[in-house]
């Protein structure tokens, strides 16, 4: 198993670590009145001794589907993205990127990706590999997401959403969410903003830009996908992913899902989910609250927030970044 250079792991652990933000808790929500508990039927497991995975560079975190031609991962150890084609067993295409890159979206052929240590946001032309755009951040660039006709990032230890233009790479507009919040995610309707430090959850109107904070959800939140007209959250520390109001942001169910879930996508109709122990690659039918798969990939233990574990869909395949065994998952979908 590759291990990081002390220096990089520390930096990592610094973008997994973010400051509490100052502001008064609220309370907790009474899950007797606030929540149902979606009891999960027994899983049907698949366990392999190693999925099949591509050998990338060092401590990969982020992924970004492309469409279905290919996906991007960032090498947090190796300052660096690489492509991997769609069918291919190898990136095809490495793209410097100093700074302890993280995140990344793909959106109309550009590639967003953050870096943490070097306080940027890059533009990179996904067909040539070329860095086009480069923007100053504020302190602890995290999460990017793109949506509204904008890219959006969270400036984790500036406590900062910030939105830009993708045609001219400028920023359009900063609003204060709070030290510590983490991963943003371009809703149907909504911003939606996962403050890990204080374990809520904030709704961000694009058109005004209001921000709506819920109570407490769970321990941990980080990633997020709409899916059967809810909001579902990974709660890494609380093993479970919940679900909520979109609106209201009030917590309407709780799905037990061991070994620190992560990450969460919506796909055909049914909720992905990274859990970091393994990993494992867990299938949840949102309008019943069951889960109906959970495969084993590797045989890696957690993270506890040391790094992350990032999930995208191209080609009929999740894709899985393994921080730790240096390589991204594939898992054909049904």
């Amino acid at each position: 198993m590759a291990r990081l250079p002390g220096s990089v792991a520390a930096l990592v652990l610094l973008a997994g670590l973010g400051a509490c933000g100052g502001t008064e808790p609220l309370p907790e929500p009474d899950p007797d009145t606030a929540s149902r508990t979606a009891e999960p039927t027994t899983p049907a497991t698949s366990e392999t001794e190693i999925a099949p995975f591509v050998e990338v560079g060092t401590a990969p975190i982020g992924l970004a589907a492309d469409g279905d031609a290919a996906v991007w991962v960032v090498l947090s150890g190796d300052d660096a993205v690489g492509r991997i084609p769609v069918g291919a067993d190898e990136p095809d295409l490495t793209v410097d990127v100093p700074g302890t890159p993280l995140r990344a979206v793909a959106v109309d052929g550009a590639l967003w990706v953050t870096s943490f240590r070097g306080e940027q946001l890059l533009r990179i032309d996904t067909a040539t590999g070329t860095v086009t755009d480069t923007l100053p951040t504020g302190a602890g660039p995290e999460g990017v997401t793109a949506g509204f006709g904008s890219v959006w990032f969270v400036e984790q230890d500036s406590g900062t959403l910030v939105r830009v233009d993708p045609g001219s790479a400028e920023v359009t507009s900063r609003t204060d969410i709070g030290v510590g919040a983490r991963l943003p995610h371009a809703g149907r309707t909504a911003v939606y903003v996962a403050a890990f430090a204080d374990d809520r959850v904030l709704r961000v109107d694009p058109r005004t830009l209001d921000v709506r904070r819920s109570a407490k959800v769970c321990s941990g939140p980080q990633g997020m996908a709409e899916a059967a007209g809810q909001l579902w959250v990974a709660c890494t520390f609380s093993d479970e992913v919940v679900s909520l109001d979109p609106v209201t942001l009030e917590r309407t169910s709780r799905i037990p899902v061991e070994g620190l879930p992560d990450s969460v996508v919506a796909e055909g109709g049914r909720l992905l989910v990274v859990a970091e122990e393994g990993p494992r690659l867990v299938s949840i039918d949102p309008a019943s609250g069951e889960v109906t798969d959970d495969v084993l990939l590797g045989e890696e233990t957690a993270l506890y927030d040391s790094a992350n574990l990032d999930l995208a869909v191209a080609g009929g395949e999740a894709w899985v970044s393994s921080f730790k065994a240096d390589r991204v998952y594939r898992v054909p979908l049904p």
